[in-house]
């Protein structure tokens, strides 16, 4: 989604604050990783260090503002000590919005990204943030949470707009060593294969790196090496072998020699002092350290999503490690469960004394689709272009999950396992859906369906990445067709069903030409149709990409558009515009979503005096109906549209 879409979405939700809190973090602290609550902005305002979110890694000196979504594992490590502002918000999407905001927020939420700014006025961010902390600790009024927000919203504006420049700016030296390093320090790293990657001399790398890290490039991987095996250490039962091999190390005498060195005891007895005291761990084996460590904070919460609230744990801390083996248990069920729906498909479990290696049995598992024929036999394979390039998918998928493109699906007759609840709310699959399921964005009921193919739109490579464990995964974002019958031509071929793309095509052509033949005879080629939607005070403009009847207007009824419409806003799904230009947006006839009646309308003061209002050349319907643009959707409006059209052309005569 690019930064207007995000904007507009900021614009948009309903935002509650829901606490603030500032941390002052000491050189030497060590926790597991801090789970973050609610979405969040993080405001460094003295010291510097490594901020941590998940694997990805942003340096901070100074002032510095990070943003991060709900679930985020957050890590700080810091060699001279750091100051936090924290700021937990919630940002809730109204019911009665678009319903492309619904999709943008399901597909690729901006409350849920991660991004960091050094800001272009800290000194009113930090203000703003002096004011909110102390206004949230000292006025829990209605009115003070009230100036809280409007601070926070204040804040939000500095954040966001600093971002849009920000964006452009590159990445330090170091910042650009850091995060490679992060990313490959299990593996060989060189000198002078980071000079290569990063098109710097090695003698410049080391030293702009130590300048502002303090440690050499190399001395920076034994760090992040160490940092991880203390964590497993202190979360896992692994073996110390398991442990070395996976943090770089194949030997474990010298991971054993080189973690005594850096920590100042053996790894064996670091578990062992663990297990005596829990969190007794050797002060000299922290300071040694220094390890990335988890903010703890002045409380500690979980959130309760069914009441918008924090509940505080009892005696106020939060017990991290208890949370991370629940967290890990989970994953090992998802894991286990994804095996055994593979392992099934194959013709059943393994027999016990099979000679597969076990990592060979899990890698086979997981690189064959899910399902299988039901003669046993391995499945044949094509492969298809997709937004996330070449994928491999079964010739003959038999379990669908049509997370997108359902209406599509349908149309070319093949009746998918699964769905999501604003696709099968159409109206227009009405009696279609017996069997189909909705999953909704959740995985687990998505996993249990066991497809062998999943159909999507979303654009965020972190959900995609969750969606092809579970099965291989076909996406195309909306508006990736250039018309309708495009769209059935490529899923005809995705799912093996190119004679009834076909013959559907066959059918739209005739129904196309007849509606298109009553249109013209009845309207002349000057008039000029304005498809929109009124909601809230606001007015959207919709083009030939779009539902609302853009499509079936601007491109199957070849209607024009009023000559001043920009051609870019009709480029767009939706298009935003004041009020002001209504007038001169309008074209003769209208096509417009409200829940307002003509009469409302024109009662109006500002849509009243429009001509297609006042003369009642306007098709009104409700967004339940007029969002759906799917083939089977477009071929039930389109004659409701074309007659509506012809009959108001010819009184108007």
């Amino acid at each position: 989604m690019d930064n207007d879409h995000h904007l507009q979405l900021w614009d948009q939700v309903l935002l509650r604050v829901l606490d603030i809190r500032l941390r002052r973090v000491e050189a030497g602290e060590f926790h597991l990783p801090y789970v973050l609550p609610a979405s969040s902005f993080i405001f460094c305002t003295h010291g510097s260090g490594e901020l941590w979110l998940d694997e990805e890694i942003w340096l901070a000196d100074g002032f510095y503002l990070l943003h991060a979504g709900k679930g985020r594992r957050l890590k700080v490590n810091t060699e001279k000590g750091m100051e936090l502002y924290f700021i937990f918000y919630k940002a809730v999407l109204p019911q009665n919005s678009l319903r492309e905001f619904h999709i943008l927020m399901q597909t690729d939420s901006p409350f849920d990204h991660m991004w960091g700014i050094s800001p272009a006025e800290p000194l009113e961010l930090l203000s703003l943030a002096q004011q909110m902390l102390e206004g949230w600790h000292s006025d829990k009024s209605p009115i003070g949470k009230l100036l809280i927000k409007g601070m926070f919203m204040q804040f939000l504006h500095h954040a966001l707009k600093d971002k849009q420049y920000w964006k452009a700016a590159k990445p330090s030296v170091s910042e650009q060593v850091v995060r490679y390093l992060s990313q490959h320090y299990r593996g060989q790293v060189s000198i002078e294969r980071l000079a290569q990657q990063l098109n710097y001399s090695p003698q410049y790398i080391s030293r702009k790196f130590k300048e502002q890290t303090c440690y050499s490039p190399l001395d920076y991987v034994i760090k992040l090496r160490m940092h991880r095996a203390q964590e497993m250490l202190l979360a896992t039962n692994a073996s110390l072998q398991e442990i070395a091999t996976y943090v770089g190390y194949t030997d474990v005498v010298y991971f054993n020699r080189i973690f005594k060195k850096n920590m100042g005891l053996a790894p064996g007895m670091f578990r062992a002092q663990l297990e005596a005291g829990q969190r007794d761990v050797s002060d000299h084996a922290i300071k040694k350290l220094n390890p990335s460590l988890v903010i703890k904070l002045i409380q500690r919460y979980h959130i309760d999503d069914n009441e918008n609230h924090y509940q505080y744990t009892e005696g106020g801390e939060f017990d991290m490690l208890n949370h991370y083996k629940k967290m890990t248990t989970m994953l090992s069920l998802c894991v286990m469960l994804l095996l055994v729906a593979c392992g099934t498909s194959q013709g059943g479990s393994q027999a016990a004394g099979s000679s597969q290696a076990p990592n060979e049995q899990q890698n086979k598992a997981v690189s064959t689709p899910a399902i299988q024929p039901d003669d046993g036999l391995p499945q044949e394979t094509k492969t298809v272009s997709t937004t996330f390039g070449e994928v491999e998918i079964p010739v003959h998928p038999q379990r669908v999950a049509a997370i997108s493109y359902l209406g599509t699906v349908l149309a070319l007759d093949v009746k998918p396992v699964a769905a999501e609840e604003f696709l099968m709310s159409s109206p227009y699959l009405e009696g279609m859906l017996d069997g189909v399921v909705d999953v909704g964005n959740s995985l687990e009921k998505l996993l249990e369906m066991e497809p062998d193919l999943i159909i999507s739109h979303v654009t965020d490579q972190e959900t995609y990445d969750k969606y092809k464990q579970i099965a291989p995964t076909v996406v195309m974002p909306y508006n990736a067709f250039e018309s309708v019958e495009a769209e059935m031509d490529y899923f005809g071929k995705v799912l093996g069903k190119e004679e009834e793309s076909r013959k559907w095509k066959e059918q739209f052509k005739e129904q196309i030409a007849s509606a298109k033949q009553q249109v013209q005879e009845a309207v002349s080629e000057n008039e000029t149709v304005s498809v929109m939607q009124e909601f809230d005070g606001l007015v959207y403009l919709f083009g030939s990409k779009s539902g609302r009847g853009g499509r079936i207007m601007y491109e199957q009824l070849e209607m024009n558009p009023p000559a001043v419409v920009p051609e870019k806003m009709l480029q767009e799904s939706y298009a935003e515009f004041s009020l002001e230009l209504l007038p001169e947006y309008m074209g003769d006839y209208l096509v417009l979503t409200s829940e307002s009646s003509l009469e409302q309308l024109q009662a109006d003061p500002i849509w009243g005096i429009l001509p297609p209002v006042k003369e009642g050349r306007v098709y009104l319907w409700n967004e339940s109906s007029s969002w759906y643009r799917d083939p089977i959707a477009m071929l039930n409006q389109i004659n409701d549209l074309a007659d509506w059209l012809a009959t108001a052309a010819k009184a108007n005569l």
